[in-house]
Formats: structure tokens, C-alpha cells, sequence
């Protein structure tokens, strides 16, 4: 494979001018330099110049990739995210730029020098230019970005799959990714993404199809169904043809009955109506009288609600005020304990800080101690150079001399040649243990040096473990008042909970006493309802009778129990029949319920005697226990209505008890309908119901609903007290508020005093490493000591024999010079000023120190100072504030208590004013209750004069569309007078009053002569045109049916044809789909199945180490087989030394550890020449990085190189060569410097 041997970047973001980088033949370079360097920037570079859009290198669009100065290129290093809409297509702009013009300040490009397997070199170029267009060129020639990006993945560089680089955060990206992001990266490599448009058309086109064949299909399938049905509807309408005809001849003899009818009800009604207005105006007369003395009454009752509406005005204003008044106050005590906390909290800290002060002083006076002890020993050494300096001026002279004696130098010269010739061995050796012993000393003073120096270290380690101990402690002392304040705010919100509950239970016992009383009020109600609407129904039915003689009565009046306790039983089986109407025909019940819509007169079930089909009674069921009987054997009827409760009663039974019901139904399996005495039912399905039956003869008793009243005024006033009483969620709120916000912080705290401990765990281990090296340094100092002794013990030997070889030899010098020994030449006259110079200048050194070290405890001595003096000026700040919120404290309890005074007077006085009011209630309700009887009498006497009235009208209005009707279809009514030649018919523009006034002339002058009618005649007509209309109603004939059957033939012509093409256009659709889906699938598979086998063995080598030399385990999972690029992908890892788990669930080293094995793993499908990596490794501690470092080293070589941004030195120490970016102010430039490493040991 291929590799990047080098960059050209000219005027690119933070690089001005013309740059240049060379990659060499190194395998494994490494970019590095300081933060705001321009790392980045050159990782921008490399992506730029190899097709990547510019919206994904920290860029605004395009143009901002120009160098522009300072401001610009800060925002090129800081990375702007930002993109400009005109950016998104820049990859595809393919305008040609200017070469000559390449060295504008408003253009910009990159070269990457790329070498081939065969050597060759290719120059990819990319260009911008002011404009914002970019430009692409190989080798100087220009060329498009299809052709650029064709030459690029010739050479296995694929941009949209971008498997030749990673970029700074996309680690971490890979890390979080979903499962569908994860399936997307695989698609990308593999290249099936570029079938997933293809393949999504062809989806939908054969979703569409098999929905359009489906429909075409559906559709056939109906019309089929029309057909037949069309068929049918041409039989139907035949026969309802010949049927109407049968009718039409009946219809004639009908007239003249129906009009005979018609004129003996209109008598009867005129009778009834003046009746009923006599009644009306006695109960007005009475009406009038009762609610003038009621009105007397009402305006002295008013006052007293007036005040008593007041007063509970007043209460409601006073409880929201004190509502208002407590929440207020729940904030202020809060703010009193947090500001009396505080002040505490300070208090505590000053007074360890000025422990801590106390103990710094002590710490400058002992160093100001050390200082004058030093200054006065140099004072000393001083002043006793200045004796010896006065002792020898005497000898000034004589040094002199001797100085200035030629010939005494020749002398001393040749006698030390002749020494050195026989002793200089001695000499020497005394000289080398000399510089040993030199050494010794300063190995000595080293070792006390550093002594000071860890003693100093030992006494700071433990002053901050005082600190933290002490913080350890305050933190202690909050948790324990946290947790102390939850523990009280927690007792009383239990306390509130308490109070609540012991309310509400006594409001829940009112509540039910309430509902008890309500539904007492409303069986009251709902039988008086009852009556009236069975009043109503009895005197529909009588109408009806009236009206149509085949009208037989209600089935309750028709049947009746043989005594008294089989009434509820027997109201539980006939159930909703129990006030049906009995007719004899279906006819007659269907003009029954026309009349009932025309007047208005409500509902009404009804029975036809000639449609009931009934089955006979099991003789059987009379003998299966004297407890237990036939429902129809203990009642009565007429015979004539046998058939009628044999329907509505069937083979039920009546028991005694629901024992013995129970007992015949499921341990005998009496698989009839049982009801016991009191009502309980017992279904043939199993269902058992009861009760719904208990008011079967309860009347309405005025005196309880009177005192039903006043309980229910009563109640209604206690809960209204009652309720007032319960405590505000106000406060509740602001004590979880509390409680929530304490508990907040009580895990803060504790992980505060976790760090705390464990820095002073720190601080242990590492005070005892101090005190460790502390004893190895006087160990050590002992062993130096042991050998300056030894030292000094060869020195002595040695003198001495020293001594007696110059004894020998410069004995004549001596006494020839007056000298004691050649020691003292040697000495007062050569080596003595530089002994002098070298202790003046240890002296100085020491002091200077020493000097230095006193500032430096001085200054920490003042330090404290200023922190105690602002600690003490913030703690008087809290406790002046303390002080202002308690006194606001105090302040609102005063108004609160104050209110509280006056509000249980108010309600003392609301109390009294109620219990007066309940008194006047009672006999208002009285007084409501006759007034209320009398103006339900004075309606339902007004609604039966109209029905009356209504009823005569329709009896006109029917005799008249009769003798239309006959006139209109040629029927001729015998008369006595009067003729139907004058008969006026019905049009729009007669005025309607014209009209009325005409017809009631004509009734007038009209007598009919009904000695003609037959009734024998009559009834056998009436029977035949029943018997037909039935037999036409049940016929629900369509003229158009054989229209429609020729239409709907034809349709399913086209439509069979329709459904054949569609059938074969999804069969077409199906197969090239499948074509693209298995195509699909193969790239897809083909990539995943290369990433899954090898993403195993790169994580183990990327976890590998001595306590795990197998490192851990990872592998991939589909959501779905089936299509595996339309879900997810699952990557699971096991780290060393423990259980597999999700991405999600690992810790952040472990994370990026997982995503790149995944992002090595992903490369090595369709490997890359070169792998640019940018900061991969800023999450990883210095193991991880050791790791990643193992692996590049490993796998680098010839066809496969690394180009890496790093900051971590473990990585970029073992590269091949490095790239050094750093910022050249002068010129506000990014600059370069490479280094190959290659030429240095490893070990270096």
C-alpha cells in the first residue's frame, strides 16, 4: 500500500505563507505541540486536502479556512463549530482557480504528497479562493471532484466511509453511539449504503403495489357480493309490485270506519275538557292565596342569609390572609436557621485558623532563632580571622622574606622532588582519602540538607492533615445537623399527614351520613316520579283504547299475584314488560307509536298477541319441591291473555329462599329462570341480580322528606366546618421543598467527607513514606560517618609515616629557616587565605537560606492574618443578618396570632348566626313543599287540558286528511247533507287561519251516513290490509336494482382485469427487491462478519497486561438477521477481570478502550494507506495509553501508517518521528519542526 510522505499548506487557517511538512519514511509519526499551537489545524489540513466537506473542520463555511491574522486564526485554534449554509455543498463546487494567483491573501490550499505502491508520486491539490469556490488537481492537472475522489478510493481512501482518520471527540462519539449509529458506520465501510436509496424505493413501490393488488382484490370480492345481492333485490321488487297492487284494492273500505271512530272520540274529549278547566281554577284560587303568605315570609328569612354570606365572605378573606401570613413566615424561619448556621460555621473556622496562626508564629520565631545563631557564628569566625590576622603582621615581614627568597624556593623545590620520589606515593594516597573524606562531608551535608528539607515536609503533611480532619469534622457536625433538620421537618409533615387524615376521616363519615340522606331524598323523589309517569302511561293507554279498539291494556292491570308476597317476585319477572301495552296485531302497535310521536306523549313497549311465539309449560317443574312453584300458577288473568303470560312468564320458578333457588340451579342444573320473595333473580346464563325492586310499594312520606331536609342542611354545615379545618398544602409543599433540598445536599456532603478521608488517607501513606525516608537518610548518614572514620584512621597510619619520610628529608630545610616542621611552610604560607575564603563563603550561603526561608513563613504568617480578619468581618455580615430576619420572624407570628384571634370570633359568631338560619329553613320548607304540590297539581292539570286539546285537534286534522285522502284517490263517502264536491285541498297560498276557518264550515254543513258501514265486512278488510302492510313493510324493494346489476357486471369486468395487471406488476416489483435487498445484505454481512471476528482479538491486545495476559473479550450482535442494515448493532464487552456488559455501562477509560478497538477493527476491513488519530488518548491514564502505544508499535510497518496528534509523552516518545507545532507570535503564525527518532536509542 501507499503513504503520505508530505504536506504543502499555504495560508490554511492558523499557517501564513507557504508551510511545509515531511513524513518521510517513518511508520509512525506523532504531531505534537502546546495547546492553541495548531495541532488541529494541521489534522484539518490532511482532511481537507482529502475531500472532507468543511462544515466538519470546525469551520463557518469555507472561506474561514483562509488565513485571516489574529482574529481569524483564534477562532481556527479555538475551533469554530458554526456553518454557513452556502458551505454544505463546497465538496461538490468544481470552479478552477487561478494558479498564478496562489499566493493571494484570499486564497488558500493544501498539497498532499502521496506515494504509490510502484513509486510513483501523486500530488493531490485542493484550492480555495476569496469567493468561497474550491478547486481539486492531481499532479498540476485539474480535474473534478468525482475523478478526485475516484483517484482517492483507487488507493483505498474512502470520504464517506472516512476510514483514514479519526477526529478529535469522535472516540468519545463512537463510545455513546446507538446501536443504529453503530449499524450506519458499517453500512458506510462496506458501501451498502449506497444501496439504500435503491432499496427503499423498490420497498415502497412494493408496499404500494401489494396495497393496490390487496384493494383491487377487496374490491372484487365486494362487487361479487353486489351481485348476488342485486339479484335478490330484482326478485324483492317483483314481488313487491304484485303485493301493492292486492293493497291498493283493499285500501277504499277503510275510510268509512276510521271517520265513525274518529267522531265518537271528539264527543268524549269535549266532555273531558270541560272537566278539567273547573278543576284548574279551583287550585289557582288556592295557589294565589298560599304564596302571598309565602312572600311575607322569604324577605324576613333574606336578612338573615345576607349576614350569614357576610360573615363567611370575612372567614374566607381571614384564612387566606393567615394562609398567606404562615407561608411567608416558613421561608423567614428557614433563612434565620441557614444565616445562624453560617455565623456558627465561621465562628468554628476562625478559631482553628487561629490555632493554625498561633502555631505559624511559633514556627517564624524558631526561624528567626536559626538566623541569629548563624549570623552571631559568622560574627565569631569573623572577628577570630581578624586575631590571626593581627598575630601574623608580626610575621609580615618574615613572610616576605621568605616569600621573596629565590634561593629558599629552589631549595624547597628540590627537596619536594626528591619527596615525591620516595614518598609521593604516600602523598597521593593521603590526597585521594582527603577528597574521599571531601566527599563523605558533602554526601553528609546533602543527606542533613534533605533531612530539613523531609522534616519540613513532615511537619506540612501534618498540619494539613490537622486541616482536613478539622474539615472532616465541620462536615460532620452539617451532615449531622442536615440530617437532624430532615429528621424534625419529616416529623412534621407526618404530624400534618396525621391531622389531615383524622379530618378527613370524620368529612369521609359526614360524606356518607350526606349520601345516605341524598339517596333517601331521591327514592323519595324517583317514587313520585315513578307515580306520575305510571299516571301518565295509564292515561296513554286509555287514549289508545279509545282511539284503536284492538288496544287490550297494560300487562300489570292484565295480571295480578294471588296474594300479597309473590308481588315482588312476580315484578322481578315480568321486568321491563312489566308496563308494556298489549295489542292484538303488529299493525296496531305500529299506529299506536305513530299517534304517540305525533302527540307527543313519551315512550311505551308493546306486545302484539298475533307475532308471540310461546312454548308450553314443563308439567315437570310443578313437582321439584314444595318451595318452589311455577311463576304462572300463584297469579290471575282472563283467559284470553293465557298466551301473553305464558311469553312474558315461561317455564320461571318462585322460591322461598335464595338457598333453594341456588340449590335447583346448580346442584339439580334447573336450567330455568328463578326468583326468590324478595327479588333476587337468578338468569338462565348463571348472572344472578337482586334488589332495584325494594320501592315496589313504597309511598312518598312528606313528613321524613321534611326532616330529610334540615339533616342534609346540617351535614352540608358541618363539612363545610369541618373542611375549613384541614391543614393548607402550602406547607406541605415548603417542608418537602425543605426536606428535598436538605436531602440534596446530604450526598454532597458525604462525598465531601469522602474526599476529605481519603486525601487524609493520602496524606497517611504519604507521611509514612516521609518518616520511611527520613530513617533510611540517618541510616545512611551513620554508614558515611562509619566511613569517615575509617578514613581517618588510614589518614593517621599514613601521616605518621608520612611525617618521618619529611622529617628525613626537610629536617636541614627547617633548622636551616627556624621552621618547626615543613608544615607550617606549607601551611601559614600557602593555603591558608583560600581555607578562609571557602568558610566565609559556606557562612554566607547557610545565612542567605535561611534569610529566604523566614520570608516565606513570615508571609504564610500574614496570610492567616487577612483570612482570619475577612472570616471575622463575613460572620458579623451573617449574624447582623440573622439578627433582621428574626426580628421579621417575631413580627409576622405577632400578626398571625392576632388574625387567628379574630378569625374564631368571627366563626363563633357565623356559628350561632346558622344555627338561627337551620330553624327558618325548616319552616320555609314547608311552606316550598305546599306551594310545590299546588303548582305540580296546576301543571299537570294544564298538560291534560292540552293533550285534550291536542287530541281534539288531531281528531280534526285526521278527518280531514281522511276525506282528502278519499276525495284524492276517487273513495265516495255516503252523506245525509253536504257534499265533498267543495272540498278544499291543501295550498301554500292560502293563509293557514283561511283555511282552518273554511274546513270548520264544511264539518258544519257535513252529515255522514254511517248506516252503510259493515262491520262484519269491516273486520275481514281490516285483517287482509294488516296481514299486507306487514308483509310489504318487512319488503324493502329498489327500483333500480337491475340498473344497478348491469352496472356493477361491468365493473367487475375491469375489475378482475385491473387486479390480474396489479397482481403482476407486484410480482415484478417483489423480484428486482429482493435483488437489492440480498445484494445489500451480502456488502453489509461482509463487512460485519470481517469486523466481528476481528474485534475480538484486537481488544484483547489493546487490554493485555501482566494481571491480565489475555486481556479482555468483545464481540458484536444484530437486533434482526433479516435485515440486519435496518436495526442495530450491540457491542458488548468484558473487560479484564470482569463480566461483559454495554458500552454504557463501562467507565470512561474502559469506553474509549472498547471504541477504538471497534474504530482498528472497522480499518482493517478496507485498510486505509495511512490512519490519522487526533487525541485519541485524552481520556486515558497512562496504562491505557501504554496500551494503545503497544498496539500502533505492533502493527505499524511498510503498508500501514500512523499519523498521530498527542499531548500524552508515552505515545509520542515511541514514534519514528515527530512533528513539532508551536506559535510563532512575530509573525501570528502556527510553525514546524520535525525530529526523527529512529537515530536514538529507545532507551534514551
Amino acid at each position: 500500500m501507499g503513504k503520505l510522505v508530505g504536506l504543502e499548506l499555504c495560508n490554511f487557517k492558523s499557517y501564513k505563507g507557504k508551510t511545509q511538512v515531511g513524513f518521510g519514511t517513518a511508520a509512525f509519526t506523532s504531531i505534537i505541540g502546546p495547546n492553541g499551537s495548531g495541532k488541529s489545524n494541521m489534522m484539518d489540513a490532511i482532511s481537507f486536502v482529502l475531500g472532507v466537506r468543511s462544515n466538519q473542520l470546525r469551520s463557518r463555511n469555507i472561506k474561514s479556512l483562509i488565513y485571516r491574522g489574529r482574529i481569524n486564526d483564534e477562532d481556527d485554534i479555538e475551533g469554530g463549530n458554526d456553518m454557513d449554509s452556502n458551505d454544505e455543498n463546497d465538496i461538490d463546487s468544481d470552479n478552477e482557480i487561478d494558479n498564478d494567483s496562489q499566493n493571494d491573501d484570499n486564497q488558500a490550499y493544501v498539497i498532499a504528497i502521496y506515494e504509490k505502491d510502484n513509486k510513483d508520486i501523486l500530488n493531490l491539490k485542493r484550492s480555495i479562493n476569496g469567493n468561497g469556490s474550491s478547486s481539486f488537481s492531481v499532479n498540476g492537472v485539474n480535474v473534478s471532484v468525482n475523478q478526485y475522489l475516484q483517484i482517492l478510493k483507487e488507493e483505498n481512501i474512502l470520504i464517506k466511509a472516512k476510514n483514514f482518520l479519526v477526529f478529535q471527540g469522535d472516540v468519545e462519539k463512537v463510545a455513546s453511539q446507538s446501536p443504529l449509529d453503530l449499524t450506519n458506520m458499517i453500512e458506510n465501510i462496506s458501501g451498502s449504503i449506497n444501496l439504500k436509496k435503491q432499496y427503499e424505493t423498490l420497498r415502497d413501490e412494493k408496499e404500494k403495489c401489494h396495497d393496490e393488488t390487496s384493494l383491487k382484490n377487496s374490491l372484487r370480492r365486494n362487487l361479487k357480493d353486489d351481485i348476488k345481492k342485486l339479484k335478490l333485490k330484482c326478485l324483492e321488487s317483483d314481488q313487491f309490485v304484485e303485493k301493492t297492487k292486492k293493497l291498493e284494492n283493499l285500501m277504499i273500505t277503510k275510510y268509512l270506519s276510521k271517520l265513525d271512530y274518529n267522531e265518537r272520540i271528539g264527543v268524549k274529549l269535549n266532555r273531558d275538557l270541560n272537566e278539567k278547566n273547573e278543576v284548574l281554577d279551583d287550585i289557582s284560587n288556592s295557589l294565589e292565596i298560599k304564596m302571598n303568605e309565602y312572600k311575607d315570609f322569604v324577605q324576613t328569612q333574606s336578612d338573615e342569609h345576607m349576614s350569614i354570606k357576610n360573615y363567611e365572605t370575612k372567614i374566607e378573606n381571614d384564612e387566606s390572609n393567615l394562609k398567606s401570613l404562615k407561608v411567608s413566615l416558613i421561608p423567614l424561619e428557614s433563612e434565620a436557621l441557614q444565616l445562624k448556621e453560617k455565623s456558627d460555621e465561621f465562628e468554628e473556622r476562625i478559631k482553628r485558623l487561629e490555632l493554625e496562626s498561633d502555631e505559624q508564629l511559633k514556627v517564624v520565631q524558631d526561624n528567626e532563632n536559626i538566623l541569629n545563631k548563624l549570623n552571631d557564628a559568622f560574627k565569631l569566625f569573623q572577628e577570630s580571622n581578624m586575631e590571626e590576622n593581627d598575630d601574623d603582621e608580626n610575621d609580615e615581614n618574615k613572610t616576605s622574606s621568605f616569600s621573596s627568597n629565590i634561593e629558599l624556593l629552589t631549595e624547597y623545590n628540590e627537596l619536594r622532588n626528591k619527596f615525591l620520589s620516595i614518598a609521593g606515593n604516600l602523598e597521593f594516597e593521603v590526597n585521594d582519602l582527603n577528597e574521599d573524606k571531601f566527599t563523605l562531608n558533602n554526601k553528609i551535608d546533602s543527606l542533613s540538607s534533605n533531612q530539613l528539607l523531609i522534616n519540613a515536609r513532615v511537619n506540612d503533611l501534618k498540619s494539613q492533615k490537622s486541616i482536613y480532619q478539622t474539615k472532616i469534622n465541620q462536615l460532620e457536625n452539617q451532615l449531622k445537623s442536615k440530617q437532624s433538620s430532615i429528621k424534625n421537618f419529616r416529623k412534621e409533615l407526618n404530624s400534618l399527614d396525621s391531622l389531615r387524615s383524622s379530618i378527613k376521616e370524620k368529612e369521609y363519615a359526614l360524606n356518607e351520613e350526606l349520601k345516605a340522606v341524598l339517596l333517601r331524598l331521591n327514592e323519595i323523589n324517583a317514587v313520585q316520579r315513578e307515580n306520575k309517569r305510571e299516571k301518565k302511561l295509564r292515561e296513554t293507554c286509555s287514549i289508545l283504547k279509545k282511539l284503536f279498539p284492538n288496544v287490550r291494556g297494560l300487562l300489570n292491570d292484565i295480571c295480578k299475584p294471588k296474594q300479597k308476597k309473590y308481588s315482588v317476585a312476580l315484578a322481578a319477572i315480568l321486568g321491563k314488560n312489566f308496563d308494556s301495552i298489549i295489542v292484538d296485531t303488529l299493525s296496531t302497535a305500529t299506529e299506536c307509536i305513530e299517534y304517540m310521536k305525533e302527540q307527543r306523549l313519551g315512550v311505551a313497549s308493546f306486545i302484539p298477541l298475533n307475532t308471540i311465539k310461546i312454548q308450553p309449560l314443563d308439567s315437570n317443574l310443578r313437582n321439584l319441591s314444595e318451595s318452589a312453584k311455577p311463576i304462572i300458577d300463584v297469579i290471575t288473568y282472563p283467559s284470553e291473555f293465557e298466551r301473553v303470560i305464558q311469553y312474558v312468564c315461561g317455564n320461571s320458578l318462585v322460591c322461598d329462599t335464595i338457598e333453594i333457588a341456588t340449590s335447583l340451579r346448580w346442584g339439580r342444573n334447573i336450567n330455568v329462570k328463578l326468583v326468590t320473595l324478595d327479588g333476587a333473580l337468578i338468569h338462565k346464563s348463571g348472572l344472578m341480580t337482586g334488589g332495584g325492586i325494594e320501592n315496589f310499594n313504597t309511598k312518598w312520606d312528606k313528613s321524613e322528606l321534611g326532616s330529610l331536609n334540615e339533616r342534609k342542611e346540617e351535614l352540608k354545615l358541618k363539612i363545610f366546618e369541618i373542611h375549613s379545618k384541614i391543614p393548607d398544602d402550602v406547607k406541605d409543599r415548603v417542608l418537602n421543598d425543605e426536606i428535598n433540598k436538605l436531602e440534596s445536599q446530604v450526598p454532597e456532603i458525604n462525598k465531601n467527607i469522602d474526599e476529605m478521608e481519603r486525601k487524609l488517607r493520602d496524606l497517611d501513606t504519604e507521611l509514612e513514606f516521609e518518616n520511611k525516608v527520613l530513617n533510611e537518610n540517618d541510616e545512611a548518614i551513620n554508614n558515611v560517618k562509619e566511613e569517615i572514620n575509617e578514613i581517618d584512621t588510614k589518614l593517621e597510619s599514613l601521616n605518621n609515616e608520612l611525617s618521618v619520610n619529611q622529617n628525613k628529608i626537610y629536617k636541614s630545610f627547617c633548622e636551616k629557616y627556624s621552621f618547626k616542621n615543613i608544615k607550617e611552610y606549607e601551611i601559614n604560607y600557602s593555603s591558608r587565605v583560600i581555607k578562609e575564603a571557602n568558610e566565609n563563603s559556606k557562612f554566607v550561603k547557610e545565612i542567605q537560606r535561611q534569610e529566604n526561608k523566614l520570608k516565606f513563613e513570615t508571609e504564610r504568617l500574614d496570610d492567616y492574618k487577612l483570612h482570619i480578619e475577612k472570616l471575622v468581618e463575613d460572620k458579623n455580615n451573617y449574624y447582623e443578618s440573622w439578627k433582621e430576619v428574626l426580628q421579621k420572624v417575631n413580627e409576622l407570628q405577632s400578626k398571625i396570632q392576632s388574625l387567628q384571634t379574630e378569625l374564631d370570633q368571627t366563626k363563633e359568631k357565623y356559628k350561632k348566626l346558622n344555627e338561627k338560619a337551620k330553624k327558618l329553613l325548616s319552616k320555609t320548607t314547608d311552606m316550598e313543599t305546599i306551594i310545590n304540590n299546588l303548582k305540580s297539581e296546576i301543571k299537570q292539570t294544564k298538560k291534560e287540558i292540552n293533550n285534550i286539546e291536542e287530541e281534539l285537534e288531531s281528531l280534526k286534522l285526521k278527518k280531514k286528511n281522511l276525506l282528502v285522502d278519499a276525495k284524492m284517490e276517487n273513495v265516495k263517502i255516503p252523506l245525509r247533507s253536504g257534499s265533498l264536491d267543495n272540498l278544499p285541498l291543501i295550498d301554500d297560498n292560502i293563509e293557514q287561519d283561511e283555511l282552518s276557518q273554511e274546513w270548520d264550515d264544511l264539518f258544519n254543513r257535513l252529515d255522514i251516513n254511517y248506516s252503510k258501514l259493515d262491520d262484519e265486512y269491516q273486520e275481514k278488510c281490516k285483517l287482509r290490509i294488516e296481514q299486507l302492510s306487514e308483509e310489504l313493510a318487512s319488503i324493502h324493494p329498489d327500483i333500480h336494482a337491475r340498473e344497478h346489476l348491469e352496472d356493477a357486471q361491468e365493473k367487475f369486468r375491469q375489475v378482475e382485469s385491473d387486479f390480474n395487471e396489479a397482481k403482476l406488476a407486484e410480482k415484478e416489483i417483489v423480484e428486482k427487491f429482493e435483488k437489492i435487498r440480498d445484494e445489500r445484505q451480502d456488502l453489509f454481512m461482509k463487512a460485519f462478519n470481517h469486523v466481528s471476528n476481528n474485534i475480538d482479538e484486537v481488544y484483547k491486545e489493546l487490554t493485555q497486561s501482566r494481571s491480565s495476559p489475555l486481556g479482555g473479550s468483545a464481540y458484536l450482535t444484530l437486533e434482526d438477521e433479516e435485515e440486519p442494515f435496518s436495526y442495530g448493532i450491540k457491542y458488548h464487552i468484558m473487560p479484564p477481570l470482569k463480566r461483559f456488559r454495554d458500552m454504557e455501562n463501562l467507565s470512561g477509560g474502559e469506553k474509549t478502550i472498547g471504541a477504538l478497538a471497534l474504530l482498528f477493527a472497522i480499518h482493517s476491513f478496507h485498510p486505509s494507506p495511512f490512519f490519522v488519530l487526533d487525541e485519541v488518548d485524552a481520556a486515558l491514564d497512562n496504562a491505557n495509553v501504554d496500551k494503545i502505544a503497544n498496539y500502533i508499535t505492533k502493527h505499524r510497518g511498510p503498508n500501514f501508517q500512523f499519523i498521530v496528534i498527542s499531548l500524552k509523552n508515552m505515545l509520542f516518545e515511541r514514534s519514528d518521528s515527530l512533528v513539532g507545532i508551536y506559535r510563532d507570535q512575530n509573525v501570528n503564525s502556527s510553525k514546524i519542526l520535525t525530529l526523527d527518532l529512529r537515530g536514538y536509542a529507545e532507551t534514551v
